[in-house]
């Protein structure tokens, strides 16, 4: 039972590969861009629950 689980993640490591630059930098600007959106839909919440309740007083 363990063993079958740790010799299926054994095979999945063997298949890996090292990402090339261009994939990882792709991976990393979507990655970045991704964070940034969510950051700033936050933020936006953020900054409307911190107005809005005073400017509905």
């Amino acid at each position: 039972m363990i063993t079958d689980s740790l010799k299926d993640y054994i095979n999945i490591l063997k298949m890996t590969r090292k990402p090339d630059r261009e994939e990882f930098v792709t991976t990393t600007k979507v990655a970045l861009g991704v964070m940034a959106v969510i950051g700033a839909i936050g933020f936006l919440i953020y900054i409307l629950m911190d107005v809005l309740p005073g400017a509905l007083k």
